[in-house]
């Protein structure tokens, strides 16, 4: 966690120009174990009496009280800040101090239970449609993720999105806004369902087919030179399903005999996948060659155009000659599911994405068990696998954890707009050119291997401890730089309007809850706890102070609100999760 802080804090001051200091699976319930009750030593023998009296009425024994159940042990705030870093795209002063009073099963438990939020709908019918462009998608997105109350399952598929990529890089993607939010409602919709569904719900929606290549991909043609396309059959299997080597449960590389990795699949098995995905294009075509655009419906098989001969699969598994599209495509995604990867490869990205870049193996394992199994006999059930990885005792204590992670800005940007009630002048969110900005933006990636790779490890310190990294290949002292303009302007900008000082407008960053507290040192336990889960240290503290002091004369009141939130979001200790 140290090195993280020391580069964080070097790039920092490195572009600032300065130097200074100031910078559900139920628990098993185990038996009563009562302990037997030694009997009691008889008493002395007395003579009967002459005449017994009459003996009373038998009567049953009391039953005695059933033992108390546990009560439920609340949060506390810090603890449920923390959680909620973990689990939503922020804390906020309510949700703080409503998740305080409970614990986190039963805060789970309400997710679970809380109506999906999709972007498609958000999307149709607060533009209209022939003055819709991409922008307008991420303008949803954001909107979802930080106003939505179904946060837990809006955290869970933007992990979801960094796994299974589709990119508007593709510019048939960017000039898609509805197919692209369709898509993204794939993930939000199967947050809490199967994995299974979802992967073929991944692999039929019209965006992961324009993008690699599997719709309209053919049956070999030897006179027309054609073969089937081999993109979506690599990627399915070394990004989405069970990666390129072999693992244990706990996530590590297998090993053979002579200390080699053992590869997952070869040439084989990547022409095998290929000639099965043949034959799938836009549904409602009345032939392939028709010209049908449908980004919105799943793609649907034209068994003309589909390959029907033998396909090599995982583990040996071979696909009989003769069968539909419709067969083959089933078969061999049951042959992905039911990989022993696919529980450590998945589970370890998840938790990575959620709670640590550098989860224990035995971390690993435990989820993975889960995934395998989640206590009812069903595999690759997503809402146990969440639930198993916020519950765990390296999420939930930070003694437990080897480290936390590195926030991308995105998600520090939602946390500040969740924690200061953040809007836009146009009733929008503001952020909609984030890409020009920031250099990212979601469902943006550069590549199918998403923003950063889940193994990344930065060299230097944390390179040389062992420990990996991904969020860190974003960060160098441009993209520094550009987020600490954006935060200025966030926090700044959106307040004024030419040369004038626009104290009674909504900026990007409201400062209300911050105006309603009663002196400095109130403000910067608030931020503590909203921003840093009562985690802030003395170095960020001491910056804070002397801002307050400083603004304290300014022209208006928010010019101290805004400098307050301005370093403590620059702050490194603000783009690490503890």
């Amino acid at each position: 966690m140290r090195a993280l802080y020391i580069f964080l804090f070097c790039l920092f001051l490195t572009a600032c120009g300065g130097s200074g200091d100031s910078a559900s699976p139920q628990t098993p319930i185990e038996g009563d174990g009562a302990t037997p009750v030694s009997p009691s030593p008889a008493p002395p023998e007395t003579p009967p009496p002459e005449t017994p009296p009459e003996a009373p009425p038998e009567t049953p024994p009391p039953e005695a009280p059933p033992p108390p159940e546990d009560e439920p042990t609340p949060m506390g705030q810090e603890s449920a800040a923390l959680f909620l870093m973990q689990s939503t795209f922020g804390p906020t002063q309510q949700s703080i101090e409503y998740a305080a009073n409970i614990d986190r099963q039963t805060w789970l438990a309400e997710q679970f239970n809380t109506p999906a939020s999709l972007h498609l709908p958000l999307l149709s019918t607060k533009y209209a449609a022939d003055e819709m462009y991409s922008q307008h998608w991420v303008e949803s997105w954001w909107d979802r993720v930080v106003n939505s109350d179904d946060q837990l399952r809006q955290r869970v598929a933007f992990a979801l999105s960094q796994i299974f990529v589709v990119s508007t890089k593709d510019d048939r993607l960017l000039v898609d806004p509805h197919g692209v939010a369709n898509y993204y409602d794939v993930l939000v919709r199967n947050s809490f369902g199967n994995f299974r569904t979802l992967l073929e719900e991944v692999t039929l929606n019209p965006m992961m087919g324009m993008y690699l290549s599997m719709l309209g991909n053919e049956r070999p043609d030897d006179e027309r030179n054609i073969r089937p396309d081999e993109n979506f059959a690599r990627e399915v299997m070394q990004l989405f399903t069970i990666g390129l080597v072999e693992l244990n449960p706990d996530g590590t590389a297998k090993r053979d005999a002579a200390g080699n990795t053992i590869a997952t699949y070869g040439q084989d098995e990547i022409e095998g996948f290929a000639h099965v995905f043949t034959g799938w294009h836009f549904a409602g075509k009345s032939h392939w060659w028709e010209w049908h655009y449908d980004s919105l419906t799943p793609m649907s098989a034209y068994n003309a155009f589909h390959d029907e001969g033998e396909k090599v699969l995982l583990n040996g598994t071979v696909l009989p000659a003769g069968q539909s599209a419709e067969q083959d495509l089933s078969q061999a995604l049951d042959n992905l599911f039911h990989h022993p990867n696919v529980g450590p490869f998945i589970s370890k990205q998840l938790i990575q994405r959620l709670v640590s870049s550098n989860p224990s193996p035995q971390y690993v394992a435990r989820v993975s068990q889960v995934f395998n199994d989640n206590g009812d006999g069903v595999r690759g059930d997503l809402q146990a696998v969440v639930q198993a990885i916020l519950l765990d005792e390296e999420a939930v204590s930070l003694s437990a954890r080897q480290t936390g992670k590195l926030r991308m800005p995105l998600l520090r940007l939602a946390h500040t707009m969740r924690a200061f009630n953040s809007g836009a002048r146009d009733n929008g969110m503001g952020h909609e050119f984030v890409e020009y900005n920031l250099g990212l933006s979601p469902l943006g990636s550069p590549s199918v291997f998403n923003f950063y790779r889940p193994d990344y490890s930065l060299p230097g310190d944390i390179r040389d401890s062992g420990l990996i990294s991904p969020e860190f290949q974003l960060e160098n002292e441009i993209s520094v730089t550009r987020y600490i303009n954006y935060m200025f302007y966030m926090a700044w900008f959106n307040n004024l309007r030419g040369d004038e000082i626009v104290e009674d407008d909504v900026g990007i960053v409201n400062f209300d809850q911050l105006a309603a507290l009663q002196n400095d040192d109130a403000i910067i336990e608030y931020i503590n706890l909203v921003l840093f889960a009562g985690q802030m240290n003395d170095e960020t503290r001491l910056a804070l102070n002397s801002a307050a002091e400083h603004w304290s004369g300014a022209e208006v009141a928010w010019m101290k609100y805004a400098n307050l939130v301005y370093l403590a979001t620059i702050s490194p200790e603000f783009a690490i999760q503890p």
